[in-house]
């Protein structure tokens, strides 16, 4: 599957290889953008968060982990770029908080790549676990699919996923407090 690919895979004359990202990883930002904001954003603001995707992931390539996965650091980036937008999108609806919610462009990337670490960790702690309880995971959080279909691709029972994420929270949470 081309989305384990690390990022060292899309490095050719000691630069990132963006047009082989954008045209493989489109679909991918497209699925997790869909999942998250179904019907509330417009096809317009669904292409300019990826196109924001792909502008961050541009401007942040010295801080890449090169043997990290690729969709890992387009996961992160997307959901927090379509966090963003709908914040954005809500304040345009009430312009009295308007002024309260603005955010400096650098503090963003800031709070980003903490969450891109974030996803590291849990990525490796991941790497540890049952296949099952992997999928199960990735497809919740990463693709934000719901429980309901998480339990048909398994062929496993709603209450069955939602136990098996109960304790795969609880195994991450322990490792990171266990490792800082």
């Amino acid at each position: 599957m081309k989305y384990n690919r690390e990022i060292k895979h899309y490095i050719k004359d000691n630069e990132l290889d963006l047009e082989t990202i954008i045209k493989e990883f489109t679909p991918y930002i497209s699925k997790v953008i869909d999942n998250m904001v179904h019907d509330y954003l417009n096809d317009e603001d669904k292409e300019e968060i990826a196109s924001d995707v792909f502008f961050i992931l541009w401007n942040n390539k010295e801080k890449l982990d090169v043997n990290r996965l690729m969709s890992s650091y387009l996961a992160g980036i997307t959901k927090n770029v379509v966090k963003e937008k709908i914040r954005k999108k809500k304040v345009d609806l009430d312009i009295s908080e308007y002024e309260n919610t603005l955010f400096d462009n650098n503090d963003n990337l800031d709070i980003l790549f903490d969450d891109i670490e974030e996803i590291n960790k849990i990525e490796k702690i991941l790497s540890k676990m049952k296949k099952i309880d992997k999928q199960i995971f990735i497809s919740f959080y990463y693709y934000s699919k719901s429980i309901k279909d998480i339990a048909k691709e398994q062929r496993i029972s709603e209450f069955n996923v939602k136990q098996r994420l109960y304790r795969i929270r609880n195994k991450i949470r322990k490792e990171v407090n266990k490792n800082g």
